[in-house]
């Protein structure tokens, strides 16, 4: 009869250790699935403040992507007479983005002489507190009806409060397809401050 001799070496039971490798590989997938919604969700939060407003329209062909575009020049007669023109954009506001939105608006005037066409513009808005002007055909100036500022056809001030005349836009005649556009470059300016100081 054999007598069956005990090992000195004890046997190891793998189902621990298997049982760590399987919860250690659960956390480790756990960690990697639950970083997806917060990279996500870090994405859309932060979009908006990579995204800028753009102008509407081909602004390579103006060369200057702070220029809007109006149209062909014939939309203004060359008769010096101020008409106001809206001024568009597609705007990103927080996380959505709309095409063709209104951003401001300006008064274009044409004369054309022996060198061509000229078209001066101005910004629709008052420099004292920023209401609305319109153009007075009839007494041939603007006017704010706020609080009855006045500025001539070049812009300068008339009489009123305001400080300064009114805000002059930068204009490009650009050349399309051997059709004359007009762009305008809008910006706004700090209302009540004799000086000229843009703010976006």
């Amino acid at each position: 009869m054999q007598h069956v001799v005990d090992s000195p070496i004890a046997e190891t039971d793998s189902r621990p250790r298997r049982s760590f490798m399987v919860r250690a590989a659960a956390v480790v997938f756990g960690g990697i699935v639950a970083v997806f919604p917060f990279a996500a969700g870090w994405g859309v939060l932060f979009d908006p403040l990579r995204r800028r407003t753009t102008r509407r329209g081909d602004a390579a062909a103006a060369g200057d992507g702070k220029f809007v575009r109006i149209g062909p020049l014939d939309l203004v007669p060359a008769d010096g007479i101020p008409r106001q023109f809206a001024l568009t954009a597609d705007v990103a506001d927080a996380w959505t983005r709309t095409a063709a939105q209104r951003i401001g608006s300006a008064f274009l005037s044409r004369t054309d002489s022996a060198g061509g066409a000229e078209v001066a513009a101005f910004s629709s808005t008052c420099p004292h507190l920023g209401c609305a002007v319109d153009y007075d055909a009839a007494a041939g100036e603007f006017r704010c009806p706020c609080h009855a500022s006045a500025f001539a056809k070049d812009g300068a001030k008339l009489f009123g409060p305001s400080l300064r005349g009114l805000d002059p836009l930068p204009v490009k005649l650009v050349d399309n397809h051997g059709r004359q556009e007009i762009w305008v470059e809008f910006e706004r300016f700090r209302s009540g401050v004799a000086e000229r100081v843009p703010i976006g």
